[in-house]
């Protein structure tokens, strides 16, 4: 993170939560417990809102989940902004029986004096990811960064112990590996939710992130912990949350 030097603490805060999310939202054996839901045969389009806190203070950061139903498949975009700095995701995907396949995606950050962005063109006729800081062959069940949100609530919806999947990124394949936090009950600014939990595992020690979903949204996340170290740690939850018509 060296390039933040320049940038005054809260900010460095800020992005370090913020730069983190594209490889952090959601994303074995299986066990089946009795108070489990299943999974919806299709998406509900819907719309999530977020209100982003660092270090245990809002930073006047609003951040929005919204999924739509397209013509063919369906698109997924994260936003997170304020006057200085905007982060944006966008992912297209074709969806049947709890399996995405992603088409394009896309991640955009701008502030503070730093920019970055990068996307994924996928290509499954030639098994082909083609991104914009490389190409490389195609695996089965590849995802991206934001459809792997959509795969891991059916994960959760069957009460799975553990999750591992494969997804593009702009600069190559990475390997996303979550583990079940089991139930509990989350309070949100938007209520109070009986959610199930998962935990990423980064190779680096000391980084942790941890997601909860409400059972009764369809395990639509409502609160994200984030800890980058000992002095860094962040959240996003939930501060309303409704279903769109489809069309919307």
């Amino acid at each position: 993170m060296a390039h933040f030097t320049n940038i005054s603490l809260p900010a460095r805060l800020l992005l370090c939560l913020l730069l983190l999310v594209p490889q952090s939202l959601f994303a074995g054996e299986t066990s089946s417990t009795p108070n489990t839901r299943a999974f919806p045969v299709t998406l509900q389009p819907a719309e999530a809102q977020y209100r982003v806190v660092v270090n245990g203070i809002p930073v006047g950061l609003n951040a929005t989940i919204r999924l739509t139903r397209l013509d063919q498949g369906y698109q997924l975009h994260f936003k997170v902004e304020n006057r200085l700095f905007r982060h944006e995701e966008r992912a297209r995907f074709h969806w049947h029986d709890c399996t995405a396949t992603p088409q394009h995606y896309r991640h955009a950050s701008a502030g503070f004096g730093i920019r970055r962005e990068g996307e994924i063109h996928f290509d499954w006729d030639n098994r082909q990811a083609n991104g914009s800081k490389a190409d490389y062959p195609l695996l089965d069940g590849t995802l991206d960064a934001l459809s792997v949100a959509m795969v891991a609530r059916c994960n959760m919806a069957r009460a799975d112990d553990s999750f591992t999947y494969q997804v593009a990124e702009p600069d190559g394949m990475a390997h996303y590996k979550y583990r079940s936090l089991g139930e509990d009950t989350v309070e949100t600014p938007a209520g109070e939710w009986h959610a199930s939990g998962l935990e990423r595992d980064y190779p680096e020690r000391g980084r942790q992130s941890q997601f909860w979903a409400a059972q009764e949204l369809d395990y639509f996340m409502i609160r994200m912990d984030h800890r980058e170290n000992p002095f860094i740690r962040g959240r996003i939850e939930l501060t309303d949350f409704r279903y769109l018509p489809d069309g919307t």
